[in-house]
């Protein structure tokens, strides 16, 4: 295991791992360590109960709520040297498991199982054949994050509308817990049972701790600690952001690689654009539902040709777009239900000649570099104002509320957007009624007025019984809207576990809930 002591060796050694993108850096960690086994994990969680020092986990440092964000003279644990794909092994009801370490990023689980990494080595287990037959179905927008990132976050994307977010998708966990004992767990076999979850450590420690008991309401929430009737132990740690335990191995199931076709219908506003949504909903066979606002539009007018995306004009009356995804079978090709789709786009506005199809590789190709600009060209246009006003970040947000809301909540969310002359660009997951406002200030001035906007669209969203954060959960920046989504017997509720597993909450301390 490397570690790397002292400010002035880490400040030379490490600087990428300081970053913060959202600007709530708490100073520099006394060491940073770099595991590369569970043993390892093991020895870092006993100094750090035993000389009480804070631990902060960092995955690929994708997230945005800067729950990976190291504290001063904290100890930093970087997975980038846990990125083994471990085993292929049978799981149950005749699945398949990959078990891999925390650090092995999603793109790397897709290029070995497609085969199209040629020097992933073989793995142990079952043979597994690396022709793009099997796929790990969650599908987060940054294919660079860490699984264990996204276990810890719960993690979710545009095909989570069918799919599930990643916990749907995790048979097993191996957990760390402070003071170096390790939990093996597998779906199943820990269940809560009247209030507490009742289990034993891999060294032999026998545990009682309360269980989650508040309602969870939302079909996509990844605030706080999950929730739900004798819900299984393996569901408390995922979505957990590393304050209970750190995980050091997870089995995740795959599934057969379905065929997907897609494309992207554009229409004259937005009203049309849920119109045609709603009908997407109804239909099984749709996996994905993504919204692109006329806001949005305007930015890939304005800004895409200069990062060279080579998109094809959008048709003059474009003023919103919906991405869509169909898994196509032989006992469901889509090419029977167009006739049905034509008679909804046009009732919507659209039609087929007004939608961009991904049916063939370079057609989803084309599709994916449309999915994905709109946030680069925020992103990139936060990096160009930051230059001169060092405060200046993206604000976005991550509300999410049910359908019976959603129409009227984003028409309130424009309407306090639309006379306060900032920026922003208007996108997200249309099937699970999530969409991401993202303000982009230009100064100092802008970017307090951004704060304070944000503040105001968490209000409508509780006022509606949304979520504040749907799929990146709470970390540090959004601890005070955890506190003010639950009421406060839930809030007891969470900091009773937290300090079960974690009695000196040495853990990310700070994230989810503030220092105590």
């Amino acid at each position: 295991m490397n570690i790397i002591r002292g400010k002035e060796a880490i400040l030379e050694k490490v600087p990428d791992l300081l970053y913060d993108e959202s600007r709530m850096t708490g100073g520099v960690p006394q060491a940073v360590c770099f595991p590369e086994t569970t043993e390892d994990l093991q020895d870092i969680l006993r100094e750090a109960e035993g000389s009480s020092t804070p631990v902060v986990c960092a995955g690929a440092q994708t997230g945005i709520t800067a729950g990976g964000t190291p504290q001063e003279g904290c100890i930093l644990i970087s997975f980038s040297a846990m990125k083994k794909i471990e085993q292929a092994a049978e799981g149950p009801d005749n699945t398949l498991l990959l078990r891999c370490q925390p650090g092995v990023t999603l793109e790397e689980i897709e290029g070995f199982l497609s085969g199209s990494d040629e020097d992933a080595p073989e793995v142990p287990g079952v043979a597994l054949p690396r022709d793009s037959s099997f796929v790990y179905l969650p599908d987060p927008t940054e294919m660079s994050a860490s699984l264990g990132g996204t276990i810890a976050t719960n993690a979710s994307g545009a095909r989570s509308f069918r799919f599930g977010s990643t916990r749907k998708h995790v048979e097993e966990l191996l957990v760390v817990l402070i003071g170096g004992e390790t939990l093996t767990l597998k779906r199943g076999q820990v269940a809560e049972r009247e209030g507490t979850f009742s289990f034993t450590t891999d060294q032999g420690t026998s545990l009682v701790i309360p269980a989650p008991d508040y309602p969870w309401t939302w079909k996509k929430n990844a605030s706080g600690y999950y929730s739900a009737p004798e819900m299984d132990l393996v569901d408390l740690f995922i979505g957990s952001e590393g304050t209970l335990g750190v995980i050091a191995r997870a089995g995740i199931r795959l599934v057969r690689r379905p065929e997907i076709l897609s494309g992207v219908s554009f229409f004259p506003h937005r009203d049309k654009a849920f119109s045609f949504a709603s009908f997407l909903r109804k239909d099984e066979r749709v996996i994905s539902v993504e919204y692109f606002d006329g806001t949005a539009l305007n930015l890939l007018r304005t800004y895409g040709e200069g990062l060279s995306l080579k998109l094809p004009l959008f048709p003059p009356q474009a003023g919103a777009a919906v991405f869509w995804e169909y898994w196509e079978t032989p006992e469901n090709p889509l090419e029977e239900e167009l006739e049905r789709w034509e008679e909804v786009l046009v009732e919507s506005s659209s039609s087929l000649d007004l939608t961009w199809s991904g049916f063939d590789d370079d057609e989803k190709a084309r599709l994916k570099v449309f999915r994905h600009a709109v946030p680069e060209i925020v992103n990139t246009r936060i990096a160009e104002a930051k230059r001169s006003f060092p405060s200046v970040r993206k604000v976005s947000t991550d509300a999410a509320v049910s359908e019976e809301h959603f129409k009227a909540v984003v028409d309130r969310f424009f309407e306090a957007l639309e006379p306060s002359d900032l920026d922003f660009a208007v996108f997200g997951h249309l099937g699970d009624c999530h969409l991401h406002f993202n303000l982009i200030p230009k100064s100092d001035e802008e970017m307090a007025r951004a704060v304070e906007l944000y503040a105001k669209l968490m209000d409508i969203t509780l006022a509606s019984g949304g979520t504040v954060s749907a799929e990146h959960g709470i970390g540090r920046i959004k601890t005070a809207y955890l506190e003010k989504m639950y009421p406060p017997a839930a809030l007891r509720r969470m900091k009773e576990i937290k300090t079960a597993l974690d009695p000196s909450w040495i853990l990310n301390r700070g994230t989810l809930f503030s220092s105590p």
